[in-house]
């Protein structure tokens, strides 16, 4: 239950970044800058994606418990908010390749593809780490003796 709710929650943070992404890109116009929000909305939705591996890593019962929980949240949230993101930003990535060069039809949709498979690995190694990371570096109380 906690790998479908921190999922959610990543999914979530995934497309409010998005969003954020299009009315930039939307609102730049031809020649689309990285500025100080699009920096501030990155930033802030890292560190929020990063609190919830955090929470799964201090939550775990051992390192492997850990690990598991950390990649299957992060490839699940890897893998549909990809996908979100896709859909969300997609017609304004065809628009943007559309205006500087001719590409077959299937050039986006693949190129998208490819973003929704780079999301679901770095995702999932990425919470896989961050997690089990977190579980190795909180102290533990010592057991009781026997």
């Amino acid at each position: 239950m906690r790998t479908v709710i921190a999922s959610a929650i990543l999914i979530a943070i995934g497309a409010v970044e998005a969003i954020a992404s299009l009315d930039q890109l939307e609102a730049a116009g031809a020649r689309p800058r990285l500025g100080g929000a699009g920096l501030a909305v990155g930033a802030l939705g890292l560190l929020a994606s990063a609190t919830v591996y955090v929470a799964l890593g201090r939550l775990a019962s051992s390192e492997r418990a850990a690990v598991r929980s950390g990649g299957v949240t992060g490839a699940l949230a890897g893998s549909i908010g990809g996908t979100v993101r896709a859909v969300i930003l997609g017609d304004v990535v065809t628009y943007s390749v559309e205006r500087y060069a001719s590409v077959p039809d299937w050039f986006v949709p693949a190129v998208l593809a490819v973003f929704v498979v780079g999301a679901l690995v770095a995702s999932a190694a990425a919470g896989a780490l961050i997690a089990w990371l977190t579980y190795r570096l909180t102290p533990r109380s010592p057991r009781p003796p026997a």
